[in-house]
């Protein structure tokens, strides 16, 4: 059971966070020699391959409407990839399946690609991710984002709940979401450096009127310094634009197709290391909000928050993160302020059996003030869900698993999309995975 937990970090880890990317902890760098053959290799060309293999009967009660009771097999898969060198590394994850649904909900997919590529040279350190996701509804939990979707396992970077396609539920429609992220870092000094990076995010659904389309790019530069071993600052000034587009559809009688607003802000960074299992993080700053139409999207003084708590034992790990802030608004809203609870917990009870759970609280306001010919509040929309999760290793590559997971959301407001989610939904999920140990590429 350890082992496959730890598949299951490994392939989940290589969901890029965007902003940095630390080295493997690896030893050997450029060329390699393989053990199997003694032929050396490129550094792009040695590493390691983890793969899974899960099958899931889903059952789930009101998410299709009140009273409403749906079954769905699921079939999926997961395949990670990451190099040995310390100077290219390099990683990437595919998590991928069909659903069959019973009771004319017809068959769908789901495709998540993650991949990041990072150049360390002298004081130099260089990176770039892409993180694209292919839904065929609003994510929750787990790597594949579907709920009761394989195991959901340990989470060290964002899931594709807190993508691009994640935020506030939408009833079921295709759509793709994708964020390109280019990072680099120049060391001043062996404690201070100073580092800028970009990004680039889409939400495009791909069905008519299912929800808003929304694309931002982000600026930032900083300057960071490790006062110690255990404390790190940085003050960053971070820039963002948003468009919305797809208001002549979702809100019917709207006079404006699409709405564009930017945000400017300072932040200050606090990193400390508490133990060699505790460690916080907080970012802060204020954030003004600005538009090309103050009548659509009022100017004003915001704050950004991002704070969490991370805590890692060989049998435990737990994690909480607070955020407020300014997003593209899911798909229900033409840009939206939000803040955000989330928290996860892993036990490993035994050498087979292990337990997880997720869950989440975010309430939403939309940033878009004004209804045509009267003056109205944005309202807002309250989220949350959560999943539980029981393993059970039966060989050293065969393990099953059952989870249930409550998805709520309350909606009281005028300008969300009209296809917004509302009401409750539980889902259990039992199935099984096969996940053998982890291969270096020349073996296969």
């Amino acid at each position: 059971m350890k082992k496959l937990l730890s598949i299951s970090t490994m392939l989940l880890a290589f969901g890029a966070r965007g902003y940095g990317q630390a080295a493997p902890a690896a030893t050997p760098t450029g060329s390699t020699t393989s053990a199997a053959d003694q032929t050396p290799r490129p550094w792009f060309a040695d590493g390691t391959v983890h793969y899974a293999l899960s099958a899931t009967e889903l059952f789930q009660f009101g998410y299709y409407g009140s009273g409403n009771v749906t079954t769905t097999t699921a079939f999926s898969g997961n395949v990670g990839y990451m190099t040995l060198s310390q100077t290219h590394p390099f990683t990437l994850i595919y998590s991928g399946g069909v659903l069959i649904g019973q009771g004319g909900q017809g068959t769908t997919t789901y495709h998540n690609v993650a991949v990041s590529q990072s150049l360390i040279k002298g004081k130099w350190i260089m990176g770039i991710t892409d993180s694209f996701s292919f839904l065929p509804q609003s994510p929750t939990t787990g790597v594949s984002g579907i709920a009761g979707v394989g195991p959901i396992g340990s989470i060290p970077t964002d899931p594709p709940s807190l993508g691009a396609a994640g935020g506030v539920l939408t009833y079921s429609n295709n759509r793709i979401g994708n964020t390109v992220t280019g990072t680099v870092e120049r060391l001043l000094t062996g404690r201070t450096s100073i580092s800028g990076a970009g990004s680039y995010t889409i939400l495009h659904f791909l069905d008519d009127d299912a929800g808003l389309d929304n694309t931002s790019t982000t600026g930032q530069v900083s300057v960071n310094h490790r006062i110690n071993v255990r404390n790190s600052v940085s003050v960053s000034a971070v820039y963002s634009s948003y468009e919305t587009t797809g208001l002549y559809s979702n809100l019917p009688g709207y006079p404006y197709n699409n709405v564009t607003y930017q945000t400017k802000g300072i932040n200050l960074t606090y990193l400390r290391q508490w133990t060699r299992s505790l460690s916080t993080d907080v970012s802060a700053g204020p954030q003004w909000i600005s538009s090309s139409s103050a009548a659509l999207v009022p100017d004003r003084l915001n704050a950004y928050v991002n704070g969490g708590i991370n805590y890692v034992r060989p049998m435990d790990s737990f994690g909480l993160r607070y955020t407020h802030g300014v997003n593209g608004g899911s798909g229900a809203f033409a840009g939206a302020e939000a803040d955000s609870v989330s928290a996860t917990y892993n036990h490993t009870i035994n050498r087979n059996w292990a337990a997880s759970a997720w869950v989440n609280y975010t309430h939403t306001t939309g940033l878009l003030y004004v209804l045509p010919d009267a003056t109205n509040g944005s309202g807002a929309i309250n989220t949350e869900y959560g999943t539980v999760q029981v393993m059970h290793g039966f060989t050293r590559t065969i393990s099953g698993y059952a989870s249930y997971t409550a998805q709520n959301q309350d909606v009281n407001t005028p300008l969300a999309s009209q296809n917004v989610y509302s009401g409750l939904s539980h889902t259990i999920g039992i199935g099984v995975s096969w996940a053998p140990k982890s291969t270096r590429l020349g073996e296969f």
